[in-house]
């Protein structure tokens, strides 16, 4: 009976997950079906929040100085968020020796997190097309003119873009972190083409002026929180694979735990929020898309445990079926993309589980750490 149980709770997770990658799948190799229009080069404002960033604030604007798009029409808006280090008096110095690019500097008193920064910043946007991007971010000089042309369909509110690991190559932690980034940037293009998707990633992201009021600065996850506000605008957010950026991940594996719980538990209160639209029937986010990622993100975490602790009852009675699990994990995990992608399955979902506690537990992380 426990193995039966145990068969079940394996198929209903294992098949939940293959079915829905696979629908993802298939549509992220669909066409758009948008109006795209290549020459379309409109003015933009770009927003680099910044906390503690001296290491990386210089280089992150000759990158944007590098970049081919008109001068003219861009102009670069550097929040920081009450820095400790010389991040303010480099990107001030940065103004005063770089005339031909437009930057100003805005800086908080206090320190107030990233979404309050960046809201204080679109008040002295001068363009309806805000970008913003992380300072640890490198763009390809090619960027704008790849992703922009996609802000010229009027159904589209937003946009995001690829992060790839910079040092993918310098431990098995970053390794592993890149795998995962590729394994989303499909999630994520499925569920655009079919309409939208929420998982904004901070490395390149641009807003359209008139599809919301500020940037999301209650859920901690300022991107994607943003992006929920828009299509519940009745607009659509869109990831662009051709938009791809380089940024440096954790190396440790404390950092990208402490990396990942953050954002899982802003995801987690977000399909929270998802799920009390859905409820009252406000819910705009196509349900084909909405809920299977509620079901995914709240849900199956809980059943992934159920069956970790059944696992271990299943061994103390059925000691032949652990062995015979046991070698069958053995062999799969000598293929070592199978093994990458079962020890990410595994540590994402007890992070899942954590961070949908903690999230019952009203925790948010409003500011960032580096």
């Amino acid at each position: 009976m426990i193995i039966y149980l145990w068969l079940t709770l394996f198929a209903i997770f294992a098949g939940s997950y293959v079915t829905f990658f696979s629908y993802l799948r298939s549509h992220s190799r669909k066409p758009w079906g948008l109006e795209i229009d290549p020459g379309f080069a409109p003015s933009i404002s770009v927003l680099v929040p910044a906390h503690n960033e001296e290491k990386v604030i210089l280089s992150k604007l000759e990158n944007l100085k590098e970049v081919a798009y008109p001068k003219d029409k861009m102009e670069v808006i550097v929040i920081d968020d009450f820095s400790s280090d010389q991040t303010l008096s480099l990107a001030r110095s940065f103004v005063e020796s770089n005339p031909t690019l437009n930057v100003k500097v805005l800086h908080q008193e206090t320190r107030q997190g990233k979404a309050k920064g960046l809201n204080k910043a679109l008040n002295g946007c001068s363009h309806n097309l805000v970008v913003v991007t992380d300072a640890d971010t490198c763009w390809p000089s090619d960027i704008l003119g790849k992703a922009l042309p996609y802000m010229s369909d009027p159904s589209i509110g937003a946009i995001s873009g690829v992060m790839e690991a910079k040092n993918a190559a310098q431990s098995w932690v970053t390794n592993a972190e890149g795998n995962y980034m590729n394994f989303m940037s499909t999630w994520r293009l499925g569920e655009s083409k079919i309409h939208s998707t929420i998982r904004f990633e901070g490395c390149f992201c641009v807003f359209r002026r008139q599809a919301f009021d500020e940037f999301d600065d209650k859920s901690g996850a300022d991107d994607s929180g943003t992006a929920l506000r828009i299509i519940q605008n009745k607009y659509r957010a869109i990831l662009i694979p051709e938009a791809r950026t380089k940024s440096e991940v954790a190396f440790t594996f404390r950092d990208r735990l402490r990396g990942k719980v953050r954002r899982a538990v802003h995801l987690a209160g977000l399909w929270v929020q998802c799920l009390s639209l859905l409820a009252r029937r406000r819910l705009v986010m196509p349900k084909r898309i909405a809920v299977p990622e509620i079901i995914l993100s709240l849900f199956m975490p809980f059943i992934f445990v159920a069956l970790a602790c059944l696992t271990f009852v299943v061994s103390i009675y059925y000691p032949i079926f652990f062995l015979a699990l046991v070698i069958s994990l053995a062999v799969a995990t000598s293929i070592p993309i199978v093994r990458n992608y079962l020890v990410q399955a595994i540590f994402d979902q007890f992070i899942l589980f954590y961070a949908v506690i903690l999230n019952a537990k009203k925790k948010r992380f409003i500011t960032w750490e580096k």
